[in-house]
């Protein structure tokens, strides 16, 4: 008859080793000094029954599970899951470990989940919050106040934060990026722009926005409202409504600023149906380097977002407002540099007879 294997207590190795359980623990916890030639006694017990600590336990009795609960929007995004990668690692360099939740865009189940974490005991959050407004949720009055001090005192937020708080946030420099992204299209010689982009409830999209118009507005270019799709939310399906809107214009935009990475994804799979090229036949540029783009035609310019140091840079915020007890009246913001990569697909217009043709700078891939 197969027995289960009994897994090995504390006592277990103090009887192997020759000492009491409470030096055993002192061992494992380092909360005692013990004499070295009695630690080697233990750590030897412990190699031979291959004893392993059991972290529920051990949070039962200090009352702190050492768990940080990160709340994403989506889990299909590339660029997501780089930051989830960044803050597992970083918080397991603290000796955290994570719990992870995701809200599919939904404010309603993003306050579910940040409610379900902090009644399982997690010491604090890093949300990519859905959340606009905390006044536009439903909730009681109570309600509200609650979640917003739990937000204030044991949260970070990432990429996007509530408009009505005192929060902690880890951004990029959308507004500056969306200015050079949008200026290097003016640059080449394009007039004709459009963006494709969220709605300006979020905030990533708002200060998007705010780039590409102070390019145009300094570059005074008169751009038709035609040309501009804010759909709602930034996913692939609002780039091929936006694909679809604007290059069925009787004059399509000869060149269009997409404000994410998916945003580029749907309007990549509209232009590839209608056989359009880029940059011969219109010019992208976006946010995020997508894994493929740098190995596929067209060789896409972008603004590539530092993933992996925004989740660090939550962890480092986060555990420092858990482990300083005083209290802050200021919210901390930092805002990382992305990195801008200049490929191929913005063709450059020149003048000639009073008019404009495009030159392509990417080799047509057509017979």
């Amino acid at each position: 008859m197969n027995r289960e294997k009994k897994r090995p207590t504390i006592r277990d190795v103090a009887e192997v080793a020759g000492v009491s359980p409470s030096t055993v623990s002192h061992v494992l916890n380092k909360t005692r000094f013990v004499a070295p030639e009695t630690e080697k006694k233990v750590l030897e017990a412990i190699k031979a029954l291959s004893y392993r600590k059991n972290p529920i336990a051990s949070a039962l009795r200090t009352q702190k599970l050492h768990v940080v609960g990160f709340i994403v929007s989506q889990l299909h995004n590339v660029f997501w899951l780089r930051i989830i990668r960044s803050i597992e690692f970083h918080l397991a360099q603290q000796g955290y470990h994570l719990f992870l939740g995701c809200s599919y865009g939904d404010p309603e189940r993003e306050i579910e989940l940040i409610e379900t974490m902090r009644q399982s005991g997690v010491e604090g959050v890093i949300v990519a919050t859905t959340i606009h407004h905390l006044s536009e949720q439903n909730m009681t009055p109570t309600q509200k106040e609650d979640l917003s001090c739990f937000l204030a005192e044991k949260a970070v937020f990432v990429d996007t934060v509530p408009f009505d708080g005192n929060f902690d946030f880890v951004g990029v420099n959308n507004e500056e990026v969306a200015y050079r992204l949008t200026s290097m299209l003016i640059e080449k010689g394009h007039t004709a722009i459009g963006m494709i982009n969220g709605e300006p409830t979020v905030l990533t999209a708002r200060e998007r926005a705010n780039g590409f118009w102070r390019a145009i507005h300094e570059w005074g270019l008169p751009i038709s409202e035609e040309y501009i799709f804010l759909g709602k939310g930034m996913g692939k399906k609002v780039g091929i409504e936006g694909a679809q809107k604007l290059l069925s214009l009787p004059r399509p935009p000869e060149a269009v600023f997409l404000a994410s990475g998916n945003l580029t994804v749907g309007f990549l799979e509209v232009l590839r149906e209608k056989g359009l090229r880029i940059p011969q036949d219109i010019s992208i540029v976006g946010f995020d380097d997508i894994e493929w783009t740098p190995t596929i035609e067209p060789f896409l310019t972008c603004a590539v977002q530092p993933a992996w140091d925004i989740g660090e840079e939550a962890v480092d915020l986060l555990l420092d407002k858990l482990w300083n007890n005083k209290p802050r009246r200021t919210p901390r913001e930092v805002r990382l540099k992305c990195e801008l990569i200049v490929r191929s697909s913005i063709a450059l217009k020149e003048a000639k007879g009073g008019e404009f043709h495009v030159r392509d700078t990417l080799p047509s891939s057509s017979p």
